[in-house]
């Protein structure tokens, strides 16, 4: 494999469908059965971004049972930087008859011959400055020991590809203006908001509880540059009041707390 060829050309790649063919051919070289994709970073919400190679019935299950909501795979996710398996997911115990929500995905995706799975990471900051987490899921239906062998033999340059393959995904995503993702339309409406940096600053104060004096005295500057500034944001992004502004720009992603 000529791995920088290969990142070049995931580099042209400029559909999702283009994007999902080329990494199922190129995991499949190395034994996995398919792959899901998912934009983690609000996944507590019915249309985050999911798409992968695990069959219709696999996702039809998982999105139908809401399994995101209790997959420990996602939460382990947004904790790490460092590719991880599905058999080093802590789950917790069974108590008595009752199986917790944890142990129902990793039961349910074994009816599927799912015998565990690689996972890759990806944390990173849009250009609105806002962080989001993503990861990919391949699928292992083969035995365990072809799967240590394989993670020892091509682990570090699945993962070393898969980086590269996450970023276009999302770079794709934004670019392109049909996709429903509330992520994806936040971020664009955002964009058509052009704040300076001043006019972030005043909002983030506001949002933290500070008073005009008070972001003042932080900023640096006087209590009527402050006003100018938090006025200018308010026609900016169409609020009625200071509150008003607040709570809109934080909705936009546009500031953080």
């Amino acid at each position: 494999m000529n791995r920088d060829r290969l990142i070049a050309s995931i580099e042209t790649l400029n559909s999702r469908e283009a994007l999902r063919d080329v990494l199922h051919n190129l995991i499949g070289d190395f034994g996995f059965g398919g792959f899901c994709f998912l934009d983690i970073s609000d996944a507590y919400k019915n249309d985050f971004l999911y798409f992968g190679t695990t069959g219709q019935r696999w996702e039809s299950e998982y999105l139908t049972h809401s399994f995101f909501e209790v997959d420990e795979v996602i939460k382990v996710g947004r904790r790490t930087n460092r590719p991880f398996i599905w058999s080093d997911v802590p789950l917790p115990e069974r108590l008595g008859k009752k199986r917790s929500g944890a142990l129902k995905v990793f039961e349910a995706s074994r009816d599927y011959h799912f015998h565990n799975g690689l996972v890759i990471p990806l944390h990173f900051v849009d250009e609105l400055g806002r962080y989001h987490s993503a990861l990919c899921s391949m699928t292992w239906m083969s035995g365990e020991e072809e799967f240590r062998r394989m993670r020892e033999e091509h682990g570090k340059t699945l993962h070393f590809i898969l980086t590269y393959w996450l970023q276009r995904v999302i770079d794709v995503e934004a670019a392109n203006k049909a996709l429903p993702s509330d992520i994806m339309i936040r971020r664009r409406t955002a964009l058509n908001f052009k704040l300076t940096d001043r006019e972030r600053d005043v909002l983030s104060w506001a949002a933290r509880g500070k008073t005009t004096q008070d972001t003042a005295d932080i900023i640096g500057i006087s209590n009527e540059t402050v006003i100018t500034h938090m006025k200018a944001a308010m026609n900016k992004i169409a609020a009625g009041n200071k509150t008003h502004a607040v709570a809109k720009a934080l909705h936009l992603g546009l500031i953080d707390l």
